[in-house]
């Protein structure tokens, strides 16, 4: 897919707001109504141009679109979640979410891979780098500098076009052996998961209280609780419920992980592996994306039931051996799933 004009971007805005405006399930709608909503919108006076965006929104992953209907996906609602104020204009949020997720790990990642193939690290500035001088680029490259510069992934200078630091790290598994991860990486992973895993927990027993609460069984409820700082070796941090008896016997076993960004990326150890291949169903892992320590509310958990099945099936997440990380390697499909106003995701 070739990579859109920069404008083209605000009428992603247009069209899923428009999607969940027409949603009676709060996500999906006919493609025909879509059309005739958006096309009603005046913006920049053209109209033509939301068949062209309905089709980019398609191929990066924004939307779904099932014989004659559409649905918003997850990604698209992360990227509606971005833009609260439903401003038609493309906003930073919503442009570093694109460059991440869309350009980085989805649709238009080879336009990626094509173009930082050029590029090499000054050493000094500890910058990737282009030399504008020296470096013949084609036409379908300058426009992708022109596209990354302008969500920021790209600054350029006087003699050279340099890679937002912010970036760095996300070029480097760009073009290096995706398979490769060092022990110093791995660390950085562990240390920030122990640094946010008591607040997630805590969280997560609040949310499963909730959930429960919601589903009537106040007695269970009361007895969801972390056993993490008990036991450590568990190979799960909650117990909880699964709501669909009145049983007081925990049958919901919970192993939280929580990320700083988007992307589910996760340790996952020998322990907690044993454990979930001796709990079967009643294992689940949640995984907390975006969490903030000062509004872990904010977070909606993944729920992954039956873990080591559903990753290993699941072409979206990839699971390295050697280290039993789990990562996102391309936009995971994801169920919405509430009751009233608590909301969770699970992995299909």
């Amino acid at each position: 897919m070739n990579l859109p004009e920069p404008s083209m971007l605000n009428y992603f805005n247009v069209i899923l707001t428009c999607l969940l405006d027409l949603s009676d399930d709060g996500n999906s709608c006919p493609v025909e109504s879509l059309l005739i909503q958006c096309k009603s919108v005046t913006f920049g006076g053209q109209i033509n141009i939301y068949d062209s965006a309905l089709e980019y929104c398609k191929g990066c992953g924004l939307i779904k679109i099932h014989g004659h209907t559409a649905t918003i996906s997850y990604l698209g609602q992360q990227f509606l979640d971005a833009n609260r104020e439903r401003y038609f204009e493309i906003n930073e949020s919503q442009k570093r979410l694109v460059a991440e997720r869309i350009v980085f790990r989805g649709a238009w990642n080879h336009h990626a891979r094509e173009l930082f193939a050029l590029f090499s690290i000054n050493q000094t500035l500890a910058i990737y780098e282009l030399s504008i001088i020296e470096t013949i680029t084609s036409t379908n490259q300058n426009s992708t500098i022109h596209f990354f510069k302008y969500l920021g992934i790209l600054h350029e200078n006087k003699f050279t076009i340099q890679v937002d630091k912010k970036y760095s790290g996300l070029v480097y598994q760009l073009t290096v052996d995706s398979k490769a991860i060092s022990e110093q990486q791995l660390e950085k992973i562990l240390l920030e998961n122990r640094k946010l895993g008591t607040l997630a927990e805590n969280a997560v027993v609040e949310f499963e209280k909730k959930r429960l609460l919601k589903l009537g069984k106040i007695a269970q409820a009361e007895l969801v609780k972390r056993i993490s700082p008990i036991n450590t070796s568990a190979g799960y941090d909650i117990e909880s419920f699964d709501g669909t008896t009145d049983d007081i016997f925990p049958n919901r076993f919970i192993e939280v992980k929580a990320t700083l960004g988007n992307e589910i990326r996760f340790y996952w150890s020998q322990n907690e592996i044993k454990v979930s291949r001796r709990l079967k169903n009643k294992y689940w892992i949640y995984v907390m994306t975006k969490f903030k320590e000062d509004k872990p509310q904010e977070s909606k958990p993944i729920m992954i039931q039956k873990p080591e099945q559903n990753i290993k099936k699941c072409n979206y997440l990839d699971m390295m051996a050697h280290s039993f990380l789990i990562k996102e390697i391309a936009e995971i499909e994801l169920n919405k799933q509430n009751i009233g106003e608590i909301i969770w995701y699970q992995l299909s």
